[in-house]
Order: structure tokens, then C-alpha cells, then sequence
């Protein structure tokens, strides 16, 4: 062997040794590292698995316009770390000033999003109750509203003479006005699809940065905690009883167990009845609870108003059962709520007498099923508004867009009209004629006297829910169907 040939074959058995070093090396190092990358693999998979269960409800909102209470049906598990959705009951122990909490239970009826720990927790973030506090802009008051937001929903709400930001009762329910209205723009942009997030994050952001910005960032598609809406959320356990309890349950101390009302959809709910008997915001939400967001619960508050023997006429007893008849028929007429308009399209043109002096000017059509009794034809529409001081012969479309007109509407029906019947559902209930007098004004011969006793039993198995959820009686069973 030459020594070429030698070398050669020393370089080669010397190689061989160091590969077969290294690879021994690599598998112990392998051996080594297993139990770090098992673990690694594994949180891997965990975290994948977290973010496919919670669709992606840490980083994002769902764009479910019909949601208020967070992303989707469950909420955004932030948004509750965050402080909930200020519908828990609230604690006006939280607010420096007693006489500040009867203006901020009354101002936050405003309209169904605000609540008074959401109107609390803001009025705190902006003035920490400082009524004579004068900030930037030519902000004043206790909730800092510009002069220009002041100058357009302020008013003497405390009857003093004048309105004026820097009086208390004043700011509170300019407020409210401004928060609302804010709430059907943000409504809006979630209806048109221009936006995604909760309701009221989007409010608060429009509080905030105005309404144009909202749009123009398209919501709030990624949960940023430092910002002004979540800000705010942190205030609410203050305002809440419990604290940090974010349940959107609003919890009434009883002697008795709260009832449940089975639902269109088969899911009972608990509700509170007021104590006296009256409707609450969260009875409302529990016996509606796939309402269209039209359907306002301060919209009924408002008509109650224009109509003060309803619900009040008559024994505690009477005045539950016609607050149930009501919403019972109300229910049956527009399947819980969920429409505005009538859904048979096909018979929009038949709702026209032509016949009358006044004819129908919106048009053949125009006169259809609307609002919670779904008022139809040209001469209901022309009595009810005259009665109300309403164009709705002219306008009929302020029915199925102004909340407290369309629920006007219905209770003008219900407290004046005779219909098919011979006397009015009000004096039907409170005169002893009981739930299926008020189906006989409603619809008469179309469904009573066997005309449609599927339609009937709906409606009584609604007005049965409703009274138990009032804690009342139906009545004599004789007198629940016609």
C-alpha cells in the first residue's frame, strides 16, 4: 500500500470514528431535549384548542348585531373580566351623593342599553361627581358634556327655570340623551354591518371619539383594555350589588321563589316582577327574549305614560292581569316581539278602503301590519294619529320607526277601540270579561267562536306566562278563551 493509499485510509477510519461520536451524542442530546419538546408540543396544542373553543373571543368581538351583552351569545370572556355589561341591580351606595341617585335610576330609562351603573361609572370617570368641575372645551358639570352636546339635549329637567349643565339633575339626564342617541347611531352601524363589537363598547366608544371614528375603525374588532369603554367597565362593581358580580341577572330579594317564564324558545328565564306589581325593565328583557331591538322597554314606559288608567285601574290583582293580556296578545301578534313589520307581504295591498273621504295617500300598500298590535288599515292609522297628534295617515312609517309611537299605537287600541269585539281589551279585562274579551276585540270572528282555536290557545298560553311571571292568577278559567 502506498502512502498515499495509507493516508487515505487513516483519514477515513478517523472520520468514521468521529461520526459514529457525534451521532451517539446527538441521540442522547435528543433523548435530553424530549420531555422540553413534549412539553412545548403539548401548549401548543392546548393553545390552539383554547382559541378554537372561545372563537377567538380574547382578541376579537363577534359582529352579532343583535347582542349586548358581548360578543356572540356568551359574552367576550374579557369584556366580563373587564366589568360585565352594567346590567347587574344597582347599589346606590356607590354614590357620594344621595340625592344624586333618584335623577340617575330616573335619567337611565332612558332607553333600554343604559342602565344606572353604566350612567354611574361614566359620571365618575368624567367628574368624579363634581358637580361645579369645569374641564376642557368648556366642558361643565358632572358629566363633562361639550357646551354644543349640552346646548342640544339639555333641558330644566329640575323645573328651576333654567337648564344648566353646572346643576346636577340637568347633567345627569342630558346625559342620558346624548348616551342614547349615541346607542341608535351605534345600533345602526351594527344593523348595516359597518362595525363589529358589543353594543355598548361601541357606545362608549362613541362617547369617547364620536360616532365618525367608530365607523371609520369599524368597531372595536380587537378588545384594547386600555381604552375609555373598558375603562369604565372597571368602575361598574362599584355601582353593583356584589361587586364584582357581572351577572346580567338583576336579582329582587323575595320571600318567595322568583317565577320563570318558558319562553318562545323553550328556555326559562328568571324574572323579578316590581313590587307593586309593575313592569320592570328585567321582566320585560326575560319575557321578550328574542325582542327585536325596535321593541324599546322606555318606548312602553312612554306610552304607559300617555295612557294612565292602563295598568292602573281596578284592584293590584286587575292591574297585573291587564299588563299580562297585553303583552300576551302583543306577543301572539308579533312572535315575541321579533317583527316590526307584517311578514305576509303578499297582503300589504289589501289594507286600503279606498272608500274613505281621505283615501290613502302613503299609498295602497302603506298601510300594513305595524307595531306591537300590528295596526293595519288606512282609517286605523288616520284615527290613531289623530288621537296621538301624529301624521300617520300621511306618515304611517313612524310606526315601525319610532318606538313610543308604535307602542302609542297599541295601547290607542287597546284602551279606545272596540275592534271585533264590542268593547274595548281595557274595559274587557277591568270589567270581568276577562283575557278572551280581549282576543274578541283583537280578531274577532278570524279566531274566535272556533274560528282559529290554535291562534286563541297561543295567545292564552302567552297570557298564562305572563301572569305567573306577574305573580297573578289568570282569572276564571271560563273567561281565558271566546
Amino acid at each position: 500500500m502506498s502512502k498515499l493509499a495509507a493516508a487515505r485510509a487513516g483519514q477515513q477510519t478517523a472520520t468514521g470514528r468521529l461520526g459514529a461520536t457525534q451521532l451517539t451524542w446527538l441521540l442522547l442530546s435528543m433523548v435530553g431535549m424530549f420531555p422540553l419538546a413534549a412539553m412545548a408540543a403539548l401548549a401548543l396544542i392546548v393553545l390552539v384548542i383554547i382559541i378554537l373553543l372561545s372563537g377567538s373571543q380574547m382578541t376579537s368581538y363577534s359582529p352579532d348585531p343583535e347582542s349586548t351583552l358581548g360578543p356572540g351569545a356568551g359574552g367576550s370572556v374579557l369584556t366580563e373580566l373587564a366589568g360585565g355589561d352594567g346590567r347587574g341591580r344597582f347599589d346606590p351606595s356607590g354614590v357620594p351623593d344621595a340625592d344624586l341617585v333618584a335623577p340617575i335610576e330616573a335619567a337611565a330609562g332612558e332607553c333600554d342599553l343604559l342602565t344606572p351603573v353604566i350612567l354611574a361609572a361614566q359620571i365618575e370617570y368624567a367628574s368624579d361627581f363634581d358637580a361645579d368641575k369645569e374641564g376642557q372645551e368648556g366642558r361643565k358639570g358632572l358629566s363633562q358634556l361639550t357646551p354644543e352636546v349640552f346646548a342640544q339635549y339639555g333641558e330644566d329637567d329640575d323645573d328651576s327655570g333654567e337648564a344648566s349643565a353646572l346643576d346636577p339633575e340637568d347633567s345627569i339626564h342630558a346625559h342620558a340623551r346624548w348616551f342614547c342617541h349615541l346607542a341608535e347611531e351605534t345600533q345602526r352601524m351594527l344593523d348595516d354591518r359597518k362595525v363589529v363589537g358589543d353594543h355598548l363598547t361601541l357606545t362608549l366608544m362613541a362617547w369617547d371619539q364620536g360616532t365618525a371614528a367608530v365607523e371609520a375603525q369599524g368597531g372595536m374588532p380587537v378588545i384594547l383594555l386600555d381604552s375609555y369603554p373598558f375603562r369604565v367597565r372597571g368602575l361598574f362593581a362599584g355601582y353593583t350589588v356584589g361587586g364584582t358580580d357581572t351577572s346580567t341577572a338583576s336579582p329582587t330579594p323575595s320571600a318567595s321563589p322568583t317565577p320563570s317564564v318558558p319562553s318562545r324558545g323553550g328556555v326559562n328565564k328568571r324574572v323579578a316582577p316590581g313590587n307593586d306589581g309593575t313592569l320592570t325593565g328585567s321582566t320585560f328583557d326575560a319575557m321578550f327574549p328574542g325582542r327585536n331591538a325596535f321593541y324599546t322597554y322606555a318606548g312602553l314606559t312612554d306610552a304607559m305614560a300617555t295612557f294612565p288608567a292602563f295598568a292602573t285601574t281596578g284592584d293590584e290583582r286587575t292591574r297585573k292581569r291587564e299588563l299580562a293580556a297585553f303583552l300576551a296578545n302583543v306577543d301572539h301578534e308579533t312572535e315575541g316581539l321579533a317583527h316590526v313589520d307584517e311578514i305576509d307581504r303578499a297582503a300589504w295591498g289589501t289594507y286600503c278602503d279606498g272608500g274613505r273621504p281621505y283615501g290613502c295617500p302613503a299609498g295602497r300598500t302603506a298601510y300594513h301590519g305595524r307595531g306591537p298590535l300590528q295596526l293595519s288599515w288606512n282609517y286605523n292609522y288616520q284615527a290613531a294619529g289623530d288621537a296621538l297628534g301624529v301624521d300617520l295617515l300621511g306618515n304611517p312609517d313612524l310606526v315601525a320607526t319610532d318606538p313610543a309611537v308604535a307602542w302609542r299605537t297599541a295601547l290607542w287600541f287597546w284602551m279606545t277601540q272596540s275592534g271585533a269585539g264590542t268593547t274595548t281589551p281595557h274595559a274587557a279585562i277591568t270589567g270581568g270579561a276577562g283575557f278572551g274579551g280581549t282576543v274578541r276585540s283583537i280578531n274577532g270572528a278570524l279566531e274566535c267562536g272556533g274560528g282559529n282555536p290554535g291562534q286563541v290557545r297561543d295567545r292564552v298560553d302567552a297570557y298564562r306566562r305572563f301572569t305567573e311571571a306577574l305573580g297573578v292568577d289568570p282569572g276564571d278559567e271560563g273567561t281565558l278563551s271566546c
